[in-house]
């Protein structure tokens, strides 16, 4: 028997564990990565990607990523990987998924994503790219958008009605989980 599956999407907010950010918001993330290992033991995790994340993430990887030191266990992985994660997914212009180290990394084709109009959704048009991402695979079941911008992606957690306009917007958004990086951690531990 297979084990059971997570699909995630993740801010690049998610990757920096350090920096100007309060205290809760160093821990949530912190605590995200600490676990994400020892629950990818149990659960495949797939992390969800595009081109367009990928520029992002790369843009972040050493100018801020490595003066946090020291990096939670995924934060390090990914960061010591990612080189290979870029090589194998990012030139890719059909969906493409590999698995490094004990994460899958699946890239979503451009085609797929850019169907979606979220700008209604979103405040900063920087982060459209990871909710497009999400409702592109939501029709194959839950995706976690794992955030810590308040501003902008958790709203769809904490302002009801624009999930639910959201929800009535789009096919299978509500497969679209927008969550703090503890609180995924959590609810996989308490129901695993």
């Amino acid at each position: 028997m297979g084990k059971n599956k997570i699909r995630l999407v993740i801010d690049t907010c998610v990757f920096i564990p350090c920096g100007d950010k309060n205290k809760n918001i160093i821990n949530s993330i912190e605590k995200f990565g600490k676990e994400l290992p020892n629950l990818a033991k149990r659960i495949n995790i797939v992390i969800l990607l595009s081109t367009e994340i990928l520029k992002e993430y790369k843009s972040i990887i050493r100018p801020k990523i490595r003066n946090c030191h020291p990096l939670p266990k995924f934060h390090a992985s990914f960061v010591r990987n990612f080189d290979r994660i870029q090589l194998t997914l990012g030139k890719s212009k059909k969906c493409v998924e590999r698995t490094i180290g004990k994460y899958t990394f699946h890239t979503i084709e451009s085609s797929k994503i850019d169907k979606f109009d979220v700008s209604d959704f979103v405040n900063d048009p920087k982060d459209e790219k990871f909710l497009r991402l999400a409702l592109a695979e939501a029709s194959k079941g839950s995706v976690f958008l794992l955030s810590v911008d308040n501003a902008s992606l958790l709203r769809l957690q904490t302002n009801s009605s624009l999930y639910k306009k959201f929800c009535k917007e789009f096919q299978n958004a509500n497969n679209v989980k927008v969550i703090l990086p503890e609180k995924l951690i959590d609810f996989f531990i308490l129901n695993s």
